[in-house]
């Protein structure tokens, strides 16, 4: 969030993501990683970086997918109308990082209201200039108080909630950006997959880049669902049996019908069926490379309030499918249905257009707001919402500067040392799970290729 210049998060990420990037080889030459220009994105701004293969990680490529520019003249009056809603819902239904502001603007408020009527206004009392002067004040009250929030807030954090709130908003002055934005994204992850250079692709997303993605990996699913069965081709009749083991599929949706069903709360035994269900399609040529969404510190956690008006109408939006879940939701029923995630097609079973969280694995981190106060504002569990095969992990670890208020936003990947237990870095880790033993026997395929020859340089592989 906030307009941040191309490769400051990169950077940042990828001392934390890569144990030991400080560090350089035993003929103290060369660093374990490098970059170099990302031609994968339209943007002469982007770069890539490669870290070489070791016994801990396969050879391993980051990239940024840079918005920020799409995202220009935002204005504090942006969020007005969410702000509005926010303040009329009761507490217990206003998200927790944003409690303290709730009651702060309140207190002001009703101060406010005793300071005009002295303590003695009565309806007999009210004429026409005492209402003037009200409505006169409330204004000023209301400009002091946009000021003090731009003047005494860091900017960054002023101007991030003003782009999560205008990527969400429906209004014909946002539509614009949010398509171009989505577009990128898509665009962009579908050059990674068409690049033929990856055997698995990690997606981590910070703040609002956790929605933009969220929308990048349910939009490119949809446009990749027809792919997720390949098509017969003459003499290849045999190998449509071999595309997708009907056991894991089964087994598969035994697991996801236990969490939605609140059977168990652990989606453990879930998640590790989400990468064999991967693994099942990736074997038959499928060519899905997607095995992970991780996210850190998102406002995904009052999407409720955000994206929809409430609660209700989010798990209605659900239920049509317009909002991807984890685990999915069952599909429709029908004359052809064999499976509640799945339907015959060409032959096989393909997994339905909803449905990207039955291979993508969803886990998220934030610094919980103690008291409502102290920790990031804007990072919350993702469970409630979007589903309980999403794996969440508030950080306990690190140092007093996760209990900033809001300003703790800003830290996930500023602790690329401590791997201590609760720690950022070492939960990032365990997230992305680079060891390529854990998925792709001996790691035979768990590497990108090399770079390609070019005369007179060796290939990195």
């Amino acid at each position: 969030m906030g307009e941040q210049r191309p490769l400051d998060m990169l950077n940042r990420f990828i001392d934390a993501a890569i144990p030991g990037t400080t560090a350089i080889n035993e003929k103290q030459e060369l660093p374990v990683y490098y970059s170099r220009p990302a031609t994968e994105s339209e943007s002469y701004e982007a770069r890539s970086y490669l870290a070489r293969e070791t016994l801990e990680y396969p050879q391993t490529e980051f990239f940024e997918y840079h918005w920020s520019h799409m995202m220009q003249g935002n204005k504090l009056s942006d969020i007005w109308d969410t702000f509005q809603r926010l303040l009329f819902t009761p507490i217990w239904n206003v998200p927790s990082g944003l409690r303290v502001i709730w009651l702060a603007f309140w207190a002001l408020i009703l101060w406010f209201l005793w300071y005009i009527a002295d303590g003695t206004m009565t309806w007999d009392s009210l004429s026409v200039e005492k209402i003037a002067s009200m409505i006169a004040g409330g204004g000023a009250l209301a400009g002091l108080l946009s000021w003090a929030l731009t003047k005494f807030l860091p900017g960054k954090i002023t101007a991030s909630f003003v782009d999560v709130v205008r990527y969400l908003d429906t209004s014909p002055r946002s539509y614009a950006v949010r398509k171009n934005i989505r577009r990128g994204m898509i665009d962009f992850l579908e050059s990674l997959h068409t690049s033929g250079r990856y055997e698995r692709i990690i997606v981590v997303a910070h703040s609002l880049g956790a929605y933009i993605a969220y929308d990048g990996i349910s939009y490119l699913w949809t446009k990749m669902n027809q792919d997720h069965v390949l098509p017969l081709a003459a003499g290849q009749e045999d190998r449509r049996k071999k595309e997708l083991d009907p056991d894991v599929l089964a087994r598969f949706e035994s697991a996801a019908t236990e969490l939605k069903d609140g059977k168990t709360n652990d989606p453990e035994a879930y998640r590790a069926l989400q990468r064999e269900l991967w693994a099942a399609h990736r074997a038959a040529g499928n060519s899905w490379l997607i095995t992970d969404f991780v996210t850190a510190g998102t406002p995904m956690y009052m999407a409720d309030k955000l994206l929809t008006k409430d609660e209700d109408e989010f798990r209605v939006r659900q239920t049509r499918r317009d909002i991807a879940s984890c685990p999915p939701f069952p599909d429709l029923p029908g004359k052809k249905k064999k499976g509640i995630f799945s339907y015959p097609y060409k032959g096989g079973d393909v997994l339905y257009h909803a449905a990207p969280f039955a291979v993508v694995r969803w886990s998220n981190m934030w610094f919980p707001a103690h008291l409502g106060f102290f920790g990031d504002w804007f990072g919350g569990p993702l469970a409630r919402l979007f589903g309980t095969g999403i794996k969440d992990y508030p950080l306990m670890g690190n140092d007093w500067k996760r209990f900033l208020p809001a300003w703790a936003h800003t830290l996930y990947f500023t602790y690329p040392e401590d791997e201590s237990e609760g720690s950022a870095t070492g939960v990032l880790h365990d997230f992305m799970e680079l060891d390529p033993q854990a998925w792709w026997p001996n790691g035979a395929r768990a590497k990108p290729a090399g770079d390609p020859d070019v005369k007179g340089v060796e290939s990195d592989e």
